[in-house]
């Protein structure tokens, strides 16, 4: 399995994951709230290519997904007959689950059933170990901003660039994408909040200071140059798909890094 990084190599820390509680309903325990991490979208292999090819290799999209196509049926060839699998992200473990009563008694498929788990490598736990973390509030219609990008399109739709790193420049347009990002409202906390997470220096953005304001698009021009490390933004808004405005304001937030771009690495 991919051991852990030297630290010297782990150049960008991953951004700000948001925990929603909710109370447990689980009969005869005592109460207590467990954690979720809603609005994290999936990737497909598709999009792991068409990244790879972007970043890394000169193979078409097509090389490498019919590639990991033939090593993922090896990897069920290979448990199928026994074998755990070390696929460097982790490993395959067979185990059985169910209680036995006596020393002989017969494997039961209606009490015990055969389990494969999957065991993280060190270095994915050491990923999932280095994600700031926070306890936050969601309401169901907040705004749901994903990514923040120099482009005004997409990630899946750029080539060369890294997921939410943001290069340290002179002023420029900065562009948010995701959905229900719209910022409608008479509230006077209603706009946009840049946030610098190390020093904690906020700047507001007035609704008439985002040039474009639309639900799935926002763009603005930072009021100050952004210095490297890792930041935020909140989108304070009110708007509604039927434009009926909320009483209060929702809140949504997305993180994202700038980097020094003349730096090696």
């Amino acid at each position: 399995m991919d051991k852990e990084l030297p630290k010297s190599k782990m150049k960008v820390k991953p951004g700000k994951l948001f925990v929603k509680l909710s109370l447990s309903q689980l009969p005869g325990v005592g109460t207590f709230y467990k954690g979720t991490l809603p609005d994290h979208p999936c990737i497909t292999i598709e999009d792991l290519a068409d990244r790879a090819v972007s970043h890394r290799t000169s193979y078409r999209p097509e090389t490498l997904i019919s590639a990991y196509r033939i090593m993922g049926e090896e990897i069920y060839n290979a448990i199928e007959q026994g074998f755990n699998v070390d696929f460097d992200f982790g490993r395959t473990e067979i185990d059985v689950i169910g209680r036995f009563n006596t020393p002989l008694e017969p494997f039961d498929r209606k009490r015990h059933a055969i389990r494969i788990n999957m065991r993280p490598s060190p270095r994915l736990n050491q990923l999932a170990a280095s994600f700031p973390v926070e306890v936050k509030g969601f309401n169901p219609n907040a705004p749901l901003p994903n990514e923040v990008s120099i482009h005004q399109d997409t990630y899946s739709q750029q080539e060369d660039r890294e997921f939410c790193q943001i290069p340290a420049s002179p002023l420029r347009p900065l562009f948010i994408h995701g959905r229900r990002m719209k910022v409608m409202g008479d509230l006077p906390d209603v706009g946009l909040y840049l946030i610098n997470q190390a020093t904690g220096t906020r700047y507001f953005i007035a609704p008439k200071m985002i040039f474009i304001n639309e639900s799935q698009r926002l763009c603005f021009l930072p009021p100050a140059p952004l210095e490297v490390g890792k930041w935020s933004i909140e989108i304070h808004s009110q708007y509604t798909p039927t434009y009926h405005l909320y009483k209060r304001a929702r809140i949504g937030v997305v993180s994202f890094t700038v980097v020094d771009a003349t730096s090696p690495g």
